[in-house]
């Protein structure tokens, strides 16, 4: 290479990207499989990747800024890749210039040199629109790396002001809770060695870096075992799931894969719990998972939207964590905009519906049934729910709150306060709405999670 400039990292980033944005790849996957070949550069290279995603519509926003037509997919990805080092990782725009030009030459695109030389020399002077000057759309949009579409329903549904704070939220975190089997206090005294910002106690499990992580588990303080990987916001909703279960419940997890939630409900109430997902390779990874975690999960292959006459009022407790747009996790899962659309969110919520509607058969008299999302939007949640009761009157909601009174009266004054400036008002009671009076939802600059959605049912009648 000219001058002896070394660019596998770059090359590395790039065929993830490539794997994406051109192929439709998920983003953990793709990474991954670059991370596996890679020398030594993986936080660098995690940091690009996850960077450019996140900031896609901005970066694209900037490069349109400066060209006349948007270039071919290797070039557009190779630009972007510069515009995020340039604009976020403060890389001096000289050696941006040189990275990119000569990994543009490796993929044989050198008649894109002087062409990437010269837009990428002044990416970083575009100026993002500013609220000020600009329609509120359009500056959310590009400010936060959000599609329009989105932007306008997430103002329809809670306001400029609210909808702002919870993109401003930096809530990707890893979340950790431990096994039963780990003594916390002993834990506790084991890690008082780090700093209060590496690690953070959460009701239900820790905050922790990366690299602590690695660093609780290579000096033993942890075993495979000892912990699970899981968000603030899935624990939360397995606690309001487990309320009224024990150890002889009949338990149904209809969309479980890969499982932590099953695992979790089993460690804390035990109970008899079939966990099920339509794909057979990911049936294999809720037995894993369960397996690691030394709990007793029954997996299966199941559709959730097929009746089985056999499951039918068989189950005091029913769960459906349905598939649905991902939009309360969108720091931890960046790429989940890239293919959304309005027209895709309507389908997924004939999907949930119908899920819905199948594992509301299931429920014994008296049972539960619990319909869970991680979206933030009200077409995939309230509006969900609302109309299930209305069609099915022998189902009522019940509280599924998981805070103590000074909780809740502290948490509700805040959310209510925010969600008075949006239009429909309707998210967690401002119009008095049973839904959102009943229902969970997490907020990111709230609550310290992902978004998240729960609704808890009851069948009415006498359990058997």
């Amino acid at each position: 290479m000219k001058n002896g400039l070394n660019i596998e990292r770059e090359r590395a980033c790039y065929k993830a990207l490539s794997a994406v944005l051109r192929d439709g790849a998920y983003s953990a996957q793709a990474l991954n499989d670059v991370l596996r070949y890679s020398s030594g550069e993986d936080e660098f290279i995690t940091r690009l990747f996850y960077g450019v995603l996140e900031k896609n519509i901005t970066l694209e926003y900037v490069i349109d800024c400066l060209v006349e037509k948007r270039p071919k997919h290797s070039v557009f990805i190779v630009l972007k890749m510069g515009a995020y080092m340039a604009r976020y990782m403060n890389t001096p725009i000289y050696a941006v210039v040189d990275r990119c030009v000569e990994l543009s030459k490796s993929l044989g695109k050198s008649g894109a040199s002087g062409f990437i030389n010269a837009v990428l020399r002044k990416v970083c002077d575009v100026e993002l629109p500013d609220a000020e000057k600009v329609g509120s759309v359009e500056y959310l949009s590009v400010t936060y790396g959000l599609p329009k579409w989105l932007v306008e329903k997430f103002i329809s549904e809670y306001g400029f002001e609210f909808t702002e704070s919870m993109m401003k939220s930096d809530e990707f975190r890893t979340h950790i809770r431990l096994g039963r089997s780990v003594d916390i206090k002993r834990f506790e005294k084991a890690i008082e060695k780090y700093l209060k910002s590496d690690i953070e106690r959460t009701k239900y499990g820790y905050y922790v870096t990366h690299n602590t992580l690695d660093k609780l588990v290579s000096s033993k303080v942890l075993v495979k075992n000892d912990y699970a990987v899981q968000s603030l916001a899935s624990a939360i909703a397995v606690h309001c799931y487990a309320n009224g279960l024990d150890d002889s419940s009949e338990i149904l997890d209809l969309c479980a894969a890969p499982g932590g939630k099953s695992v979790y409900l089993a460690e804390l109430v035990g109970g008899n719990i079939t966990a099920c997902d339509i794909h057979e390779h990911r049936v294999g990874l809720i037995e894993s998972y369960a397996r690691r975690m030394g709990v007793r999960v029954k997996a299966m292959l199941n559709d959730a939207c097929v009746k089985r006459d056999e499951w039918v009022s068989s189950f005091d407790c029913v769960i459906c964590d349905v598939p649905c747009s991902g939009t309360g996790d969108l720091r931890s899962r960046p790429d989940v905009l890239l293919w959304r659309t309005p027209e895709g969110i309507r389908e997924l919520s004939a999907l949930q519906s119908r899920i819905l509607r199948t594992a509301a058969l299931y429920v014994k008299n008296g049972g539960r049934l619990c319909y869970s999302t991680c979206s933030l939007l009200e077409e995939e949640n309230e509006s969900i729910v609302e109309n299930f009761l209305r069609h099915n009157r022998d189902f009522e909601l019940v509280n599924c709150s998981v805070w103590d009174s000074t909780e809740a009266l502290s948490r509700e004054k805040v959310v209510l306060k925010g969600l008075n400036g949006g239009e429909s008002g309707k998210s967690c009671g401002v119009n008095g709405d049973a839904v959102s009076k009943n229902a969970l939802k997490l907020y990111p600059h709230i609550d310290g999670t992902d978004g998240f959605f729960v609704a808890v049912m009851q069948k009415k009648g006498e359990r058997k």
